[in-house]
This record gives C-alpha cells, sequence and structure tokens, in this order.
C-alpha cells in the first residue's frame, strides 16, 4: 500500500500536538503527581521539533533542523526524566544533558559537512538510546499495583527501539545519496509508524496514572487518617494471611493489645485537637519500637494493636514492656500544656491462647482488662501473668 509521506507527516504533526494537549491536561489534573509535568513538557517540546521539521523548507538555513531534532531529543529527555520523577527517583540531570550536548556537536557537524545519512543515523541512534533508557527506567521499580501498564509501556517503547535501530541500519547501508530517507523502501510508512506507537506509549502513560491512583486511594481507605495506622477491617485481612502462614510454617505469632490510659481525660480537659496529638504521637512512638514485618492497626478511639511474626510470647512481653516505657517517656505538647502518657497493654500468642483472630483477640483483651484493673500502666500477657508492673 502505499503512503503519501507529506500527507502522513503532516497527520504525525497534528497527533503529536494532539498528546501534548493530553499530556498538559493530565498534569493540569494531577499537578501532585510527581513526572507528569515532565512528560507534558516533553510531548510539547517533540511537538514543536517535529513541526520545525515538517516545516523546514530550503530557504531556512541548516541550523534550524539541528534544532528541530534537538528539541525532539531533548523531548525523549524531559519523558525519560518523568518517568524516573514519577516512581521518586533522583533525576539523571547529568546523563541526559550529556547526550544533548553529544547530539548537538554531532549533529551541527554532520549538517555542516552536508553528510545527511550519518545525520539521521545519530539522530535514530539517540531515539533508539532513549527508548531504552525509558525502557530501564520502567521496569526498575515494577510494582503490583502497576505491572500490568509498566510492561505494556515497556512493550511500546521496546518496540521505538527496534524500530529506530533497524531504520538506522537500512539508512547506514545505503550508498551516499542527497535524500536518503526517500530510498528507504518503507519510505511512506516512516511517519505513520512511531506516530502509532507513541499513540501506544500514550494510552499507556495514562493507564499508569490511573492504576496509581487507584492503588493510591486503596491504601488510603487502609489506613487510619490520623495515626497512619492499619484500619481494622485491613488489619483482619492481613491477619489472617499471617496466621495461615505462621500454621503452615510452624512459626510463633504475638498480638498486643494496646489502650492509652485515661485517655478521655485529655479530650475532657484539653480539647480533641490535644487528643489527636496525643494519638499521632502514641501511635509514632509505639511504631518506633516495631520491626519493620511487624504490623500496627487501630482497632477504633484509643485502642491499637500489634501483630508480630515470628515472636513467641516471652518476646512479645519484652517488646511490649518497651513501647509501655516509650509511651510513658513522651512529653505531649497540647496547647502549651505538657502531658504525660501511659498505656495498659494485654499479649497473647497463637496456640497458646487461642487458634483464630477472634480469639487472640479476645484473649489479648482481656489481659489488657486485666491490666488496667491491676493498677493501669502495665503489660500482663493472657491467662493473667503480669509480664512488667511498673508503680503507677
Amino acid at each position: 500500500m502505499h503512503l503519501d509521506t507529506p500527507t502522513v507527516a503532516f497527520i504525525t504533526v497534528l497527533v503529536v500536538c494532539l498528546e501534548s494537549g493530553i499530556l498538559t491536561a493530565l498534569w493540569v489534573i494531577h499537578r501532585g503527581m510527581r513526572g507528569v509535568g515532565h512528560w507534558a513538557a516533553g510531548a510539547l517540546v517533540i511537538s514543536v521539533g517535529v513541526l520545525g521539521v515538517y516545516l523546514r523548507s530550503d530557504a531556512l538555513p541548516s541550523a534550524s533542523l539541528v534544532v528541530a531534532n534537538l528539541f525532539i531529543i531533548g523531548g525523549y529527555v524531559l519523558t525519560w526524566w518523568g518517568i524516573e520523577a514519577f516512581f521518586e527517583r533522583p533525576l539523571p540531570y547529568r546523563f541526559g544533558i550529556a547526550i544533548l550536548v553529544v547530539a548537538a556537536v554531532a549533529l551541527s557537524y554532520f549538517t555542516a559537512t552536508d553528510n545527511s545519512r550519518i545525520r539521521i543515523v545519530v539522530l535514530l541512534a539517540c531515539f533508539a538510546l532513549l527508548s531504552a533508557l525509558r525502557i530501564y527506567s520502567m521496569l526498575r521499580d515494577v510494582r503490583p499495583s502497576t505491572r500490568f501498564s509498566q510492561v505494556l509501556a515497556s512493550l511500546a517503547l521496546g518496540i521505538h527501539a527496534i524500530y529506530f535501530l533497524a531504520l538506522a541500519t537500512a539508512i547506514w547501508t545505503l550508498p551516499p545519496v542527497e535524500r536518503p530517507l526517500a530510498q528507504v523502501p518503507i519510505s511512506g510508512w516512516l511517519f505513520l509508524i512511531p506516530m502509532l506507537l507513541s499513540i501506544a506509549v500514550i494510552f499507556t502513560a495514562i493507564l499508569l496514572i490511573n492504576q496509581t491512583i487507584a492503588a493510591r486511594l486503596q491504601e488510603a481507605a487502609r489506613r487510619d487518617a490520623l495515626t497512619d495506622a492499619l484500619t481494622r477491617r485491613a488489619l483482619e485481612e492481613v491477619a489472617e494471611t499471617e496466621i495461615a502462614r505462621s500454621r503452615r510454617h510452624q512459626t510463633p505469632l504475638s498480638l498486643l493489645l494496646l489502650d492509652i490510659d485515661h485517655f478521655k481525660l485529655v479530650n475532657d480537659q484539653y480539647g480533641h485537637a490535644a487528643g489527636d496529638a496525643a494519638l499521632r504521637q502514641f501511635a509514632a512512638a509505639a511504631r518506633r519500637c516495631l520491626r519493620r514485618e511487624d504490623i500496627f492497626g487501630r482497632l477504633g478511639g484509643e485502642e491499637f494493636c500489634a501483630l508480630l511474626p515470628n515472636t513467641a510470647v516471652a518476646g512479645a512481653a519484652q517488646l511490649a514492656e518497651r513501647i509501655r516505657q516509650s509511651v510513658a517517656d513522651l512529653a505531649v505538647d497540647a496547647g502549651g500544656h505538657r502531658l504525660s502518657l501511659k498505656v495498659s497493654i494485654g499479649v497473647a500468642s497463637l496456640g497458646s491462647h487461642g487458634n483464630t483472630w477472634h480469639e487472640l483477640v479476645h484473649q489479648a483483651d482481656t489481659a489488657m482488662y486485666a491490666a488496667k484493673r491491676a493498677g493501669r500502666n502495665r503489660v500482663i500477657v493472657g491467662g493473667g501473668q503480669t509480664a512488667a508492673a511498673p508503680v503507677a
């Protein structure tokens, strides 16, 4: 099928400008999301470069073609930086600028020496290199929530890189001619193929943004907004998984149930703002004592719990005592007043004090209320064993 090259080139310009507009709109909507601004700027710069190549005439100096090509390369660099920023990594500014400088020198030299064949090969090699760099950045950190869009984007970029390398190889093998692109057998498809691939890349970028937003919303629903602890429902889901794992591998699993002593007095005497500050600082103090694999959640009000994988009841009681002491050392700032907090903690372990999540919670809750009755500010293990009984 024969394709009219000027017509396809013109359609390519329109499509690239439309893609720039789509990414700019996404940036305006999701301005707080890192990387999207780089993608929008990159698409805009690429559209200017493609438009410059299309409008370039013999009346304009050769330098205008070099500038237009550098705009396209610069747009690719910006989109590469956008991927790095999207995944919250430091941007490789030096490497990107080095690519631009080397490309500028090479394109200027081969344009000045009127060697259009080598100039086009250099340009296509830059495109292929930047496509490969974007693939590497996209696949460096494959996240479960965005795996599909990351792999799909990498596939489109991979086809991009292969196309540029194949075209560069075809032009390299040609004898020196005035218009080497016109000598390629698929000259009518030269603009159409990258245009279709760029549409696929834009689609995957939109998909990646949507999947990221969905993952963030899902994670936000699983977290308590005040203390960043897991919600009760999320905690129960994780607990069932941990209990199943503990049974399968025959490893210990323990639970701490924590309740701040006399917390109602804080709200009544100093207000709910002071109570919120106390809850935040309490949660932070407890979390500092936990390991990375421990699960910390809020059951409601001033009641929290910590699920401890691979931890027997003795180790759990020791950890509970460290949390109790850490909370006792807190000095909460409540509108100019310095408040101290105390916590009662109940400890239970899988097998010894229950075989299901609800049984485990019940035994830890019973131990926690035993700590309350015994004078508060202490740790009691399920079954009534006192792990720590400080002076209140």
